[in-house]
């Protein structure tokens, strides 16, 4: 962080035509992100915004509001590109429904209004420079759309993105473009001024805005409101929403104690610790939908009275300097929300708007319900409701995240929505015509979802229909079904606080925000002399000492690391200083002992001069006090660690981990290391599910074997259930005549069923009632050794990353080339063992291990893969194709 790297901003802002005003707002926010700022509003400092005004309640005759409305003009934000969409150009111009655009239906709504109440109402975007020529293109098909005098849209303020490292601006030859950023949606005001646009309204007789997003589609220009904040002399009027369990991450207006204003508080304002307080939606019960009034002509008096800028709440947004290419540079946008505006209006007011006007379309879950029968256009090309039902919570894999992806999965329409409360996509299926969700849906790892199916509950959509003698018999499951009824059962483990030491692996629950700078002061880099710059003006240029060889200094201290310099260091002085020692007052750069005579007292000859800030690491240079270290999600690791430790947590809250109790059954097992009887063999699954639980990220422990009678099965699960998180035994669960597990638990909450894979046709799994109340979840696997090794894979470790939240939460299947032929059962998922390696052109190749019964061993621990064979396929032969599980990944 230096003045270099403000400078070399501003020198580029104003060669790209940035004004005066965008310049200061700009230097404004680069100053407070070197002093640390965080913007954030302690919950001790507000109280909840209380009773605010419903638009229900509001009455207006209709000559008010065509009063209000010939003085309004509608300003949409229109600068985003849908970059978390996978879009490139302007979000706006994203078909959204009924083959029209964002910007089509906005501009049909401020037509019909106009039509409607006979009023000139001006449509102007604030487009970005990326944005203007697509959305201009777009708003050209409505010739009567533009108002004499008034432009159609205004561009908003260009900043440098800043290398987040350096906060120099960032260089990216392969598109320069990329290297500038819109200021966020507060510089609407800035940019209003700058542009002209202001003035324009106000020469118009146009007195108030209307402001919102153009993804949007719920916020129309109400005349009611208009009307309203006109009766009551209202400066600025933000619109809220009743908050729901799915808002609490949304930001919120408050009261400040202090003065008794309305202030915003944003996710990023929050005081560490006081996420509770931020989530509560009792205490917090509406949010700010980003839909807002302004008095214009008190606009202007404000930004006059601030010299050209409202000295709104810094927003740090850190992103890569090409959203598309995560592994480009990390770099720092300068930010500012228009709502937070709300405080430097005194007068101002929230209204309380029905969810109908807050209806966005921020990812491709909110695209899929748009677009969905559940919304139709009315007459006037507002988004209506027909479903009876709350609006369906969509939930699609990461495969449809991007547009692109999307549309492809969607390629004859989305589904339709209008009996749907939930949908869930688990994989990427295509989906083909007409298909209809009804209630809570969960789809989960088909290739396709066909034309006309009807999709209801935790259920396999209809796939392809096997050949006749594929199907699996009547009384079985398939593999996908079997592992969709576990995970639709499983909730996640509760969180807990432990200690740095105990989280390896484990998903941390909540943001995680840093308690120092890092580093907390500014040191020096290097063993030198801190010095001031300009002490050593000339030195190595033979104009500084009286042999011209260099300037001579005078030591006035000494800075070890760890200590606390307490002298200054003045003009023509010096202080010997060790790598990572505080910098001392007054000292503004580091010579390296090596441009110098090495003196440790008296004087110091330096031989060279160094610009200011050379080897100095200024403080929160890497981590800023108050900065998101680690996000609600990631994985612990042994890095994770180091940053939470150096940013001072000792402990950290996460997903527990669970604890998994495993058991045998059978008479003729015996443990490891005692001498085997006629008749018996060693316990080698119990070590074999342990180790398998510790390497899916659980706690476990063995418990031994159980015998073979219901009564000593009984008794072990009611000793061990009060314990465990999650119960697994092996063996017992076939057609046996002492098959216990099955016997004992059988019409207990374990449901045993048939799987149509191999191995591990038998499979039991269900639930155990625990003393304390807890549902503790059981597998009973089969008791040969790679069936049960097999089953864990297959539906054990997936569970068990769910329930810590660890994600993805199945092995990752590759693909590779058969070297030998193999048979497998028709209507069976098979998993075999093979060795997986890379040949010389790094392509991998599947070797299948020569022993594929279910006893086998010793062939289990040689292998380093399992192999898959679909259930519609009985032969491969060498050079084929198949799908692989590396089990050492």
């Amino acid at each position: 962080m230096s003045q270099e790297g403000l400078a070399l901003a501003v020198e580029r802002m104003r060669a790209r035509g940035m004004g005066p005003e965008a310049v200061t707002v700009f230097e404004h926010y680069y100053r407070q992100l070197e002093e640390g700022a965080q913007g954030t509003i302690p919950e001790d400092t507000i109280e909840p915004l209380a009773d605010p005004q419903a638009l229900g309640e509001v009455r207006v005759s209709d000559e008010d509001a065509r009063r209000a409305l010939r003085q309004t003009a509608v300003i949409k934000l229109n600068g985003g590109l849908g970059t978390s969409m996978g879009m490139s150009g302007a979000k706006s111009a994203l078909e959204v429904k009924d083959g029209l655009t964002f910007l089509d239906i906005i501009a049909q709504q401020v037509l019909s209004l106009r039509e409607q109440w006979d009023v000139e109402l001006p449509l102007i975007l604030m487009n970005s420079f990326r944005t203007s020529e697509q959305s201009l293109e777009i708003l050209g098909r409505y010739p009567t759309l533009p108002v004499d005098g008034l432009p159609l849209d205004f561009i908003q303020s260009a900043e440098p993105k800043l290398l987040a490292d350096s906060l120099r601006p960032v260089d990216w030859p392969e598109d320069p473009e990329l290297e500038w950023c819109p200021p966020g949606h507060g510089d609407v005001y800035v940019s209003l001024v700058t542009s002209g646009v202001l003035d324009s309204l106000l020469a118009k007789g146009i007195r108030y805005a209307f402001i919102s997003n153009s993804d949007n589609l719920g916020a129309t220009c109400d005349p009611d409101v208009a009307a309203w904040m006109v009766e009551h002399g209202l400066p600025f009027v933000a619109e809220v929403c009743t908050r729901t369990k799915s808002d609490r991450k949304g930001g919120h207006l408050a009261t400040r104690t202090s003065d008794g204003r309305l202030i915003l508080r944003d996710t990023a304002m929050v005081a560490e610790g006081e996420e509770r307080f931020f989530g509560d939606i009792k205490r917090h019960s509406t949010f700010n939908a980003n839909n807002i009034w302004v008095d214009l002509v008190v606009l202007r008096e404000r930004m006059a009275e601030r010299e050209g800028f409202l000295g709104l709440p810094i927003i740090v947004n850190r992103k890569t300097v090409d959203p598309a290419d995560p592994a480009s540079p990390e770099v720092v946008q300068l930010e500012s929300a228009m709502g937070a505006a709300i405080e430097v209006f005194e007068g101002s007011e929230a209204l309380l708007v029905p969810r109908t006007r807050f209806r966005p379309v921020k990812t491709t879950n909110d695209l899929l319900v748009v677009r969905s029968d559940y919304f139709v256009l009315d007459e006037s090309y507002h988004l209506v409701a027909v479903g009876e039902g709350p609006e369906p919570f969509v939930d699609l894999d990461s495969a449809y995240r991007l547009v692109q992806g999307f549309e492809k999965r969607f390629p004859h329409g989305v589904p339709s929505m209008v009996e749907c409360t939930s949908l869930r996509v688990i994989g990427d299926p295509v989906f083909g015509r007409n298909v209809r969700c009804v209630g809570d849906v969960l789809v989960d790892g088909l290739r396709r979802v066909h034309d006309n199916a009807v999709l209801e509950g935790p259920v396999e959509a209809p796939a392809e229909p096997p050949r006749t003698e594929q199907r699996p018999a009547a009384d079985f499951r398939t593999v996908d079904q079997h592992l969709r009824a576990i995970l639709s059962t499983l909730e996640p483990a509760p969180t807990t606080t432990v200690p740095l030491t105990e989280a390896l692996g484990l998903a941390v629950s909540r943001d995680v925000r840093s308690r120092v700078s890092l580093p907390p002061f500014d040191n020096s880099s290097m063993d030198g002399y801190a010095v001031r710059a300009a002490s050593l003006a000339g030195a190595g240029g033979g104009a500084g000492g009286a042999d011209g060889s260099g300037v001579p200094l005078r030591l006035v201290g000494e800075v070890a690391a760890g200590e606390d310099p307490s002298f200054v260091v003045g003009p023509g002085e010096a202080a010997r200083i060790m790598t990572g020692a505080p910098i001392p007052e007054g000292a503004d750069a580091v010579i390296a002992v090596e441009d110098t005579d090495g003196s440790a007292d008296g004087s110091v000859l330096c031989r060279a001069s160094v610009p200011p800030g050379r080897y100095i690491r200024p403080r929160g240079e890497d981590v800023s006090e108050g900065s998101v270290i680690v996000s609600a999600g990631d994985v612990v690791n042994p890095r994770t660690i180091a940053l939470l430790a150096a940013c001072g947590h000792a402990t950290v809250e996460v997903h527990r981990r669970p604890h998994v109790v495993i058991l045998s059954t059978g008479a003729e097992l015996v443990p490891p290391g005692k001498a085997l009887q006629p008749g018996q063999i060693h316990d080698s699954n119990s070590s074999m599910l342990w180790a398998e639980a510790v390497s899916a990220g659980a706690s476990a422990e063995v418990r031994g074997v159980v015998g073979d009678t219901d009564a000593e099965l009984l008794a072990a699960l009611d000793a061990v259930v009060a314990e465990a998180d999650v119960v697994i035994t092996s063996g017992g669960v076939s057609m046996g005549a002492y098959d216990v597990v099955k016997s004992a638990l059988a019409g207990q909450g374990v449901d045993f069923v048939k799987v149509a894979m191999q191995p591990g046709k038998p499979q039991g799994f269900g639930y155990l009632a625990a003393p304390d109340g807890r549902r503790v979840p059981i597998f009973a696997l089969p008791g040969n050794p790679v069936s049960s090794f097999v089953s864990f894979e297959v539906f054990v470790r997936p569970a068990l990353r769910r329930l810590m939240r660890l994600s993805p939460e199945k092995r990752r299947v590759r693909t590779a080339t058969l070297t030998a032929g193999l048979r497998s059962y028709l209507g069976r998922r098979q998993f075999g063992r093979a060795v997986v390696t890379r040949n010389s052109e790094g392509a991998l190749m599947c070797t299948p291990v020569a022993g594929q019964g279910s006893h086998f061993v010793a062939d289990l621990s040689r292998a380093n893969a399992l192999f898959i064979v679909p259930e519609d396929t009985a032969d491969l032969v060498a050079g084929e194709r198949v799908d692989v599980i590396l089990l050492d990944d």
